[in-house]
């Protein structure tokens, strides 16, 4: 390649040269540029997406305390089992009923909805405080705007 390349006319080894040095800047652009900056525009999306559900969660965080604290002072009682408590909450709320309630010990139950509103599912975990029945764990995913999957467990405490 060498040979080749003496063997050409000075006007020739310029041409080379740039066509290379074209090359070499779209081989740079192509596999190093390009996905460097479509990742960074891909992770602020993320960001902001994820900003978004942090802001949607604080909001009905407010509204949760806001209706634990003012109604704090009206206990029910029940002397149902959590889960058969739950199931009534939920039918109570117009709510389309979970796709699990099941014991969990002998005074929780597990819930697991693959699709809820989230407005209403706050109203009726609120319901469910006024019994005595606290969430120890949850996990909720966004699915659409106001409606999420969620999966929880509830004791008695």
């Amino acid at each position: 390649m060498k040979d080749w390349y003496l063997r050409q006319s000075p006007r020739d080894r310029m041409i080379v040269i740039a066509v290379s040095a074209l090359v070499l800047v779209g081989a740079v652009f192509a596999f190093i540029w390009y996905p460097m900056s479509q990742s960074r525009v891909q992770a602020q999306q993320a960001i902001t997406a994820k900003q978004e559900d942090l802001r949607f969660i604080e909001q009905a965080a407010v509204q949760l305390r806001g209706a634990s604290t003012s109604s704090s002072s009206q206990r029910k009682t029940s002397d149902k089992a959590p889960y058969l408590l739950i199931d009534q909450v939920i039918r109570e709320a117009s709510m389309d009923p979970p796709e699990r309630v099941e014991p969990s010990g002998a005074n929780g139950a597990r819930v697991q909805f693959n699709e809820v509103e989230f407005d209403k599912l706050v109203g009726v975990l609120a319901e469910l405080e006024q019994y005595g029945l606290s969430v120890t764990t949850m996990t909720i995913s966004r699915k659409n705007k106001g409606i999420v999957s969620a999966r929880f467990n509830m004791e008695r405490g």
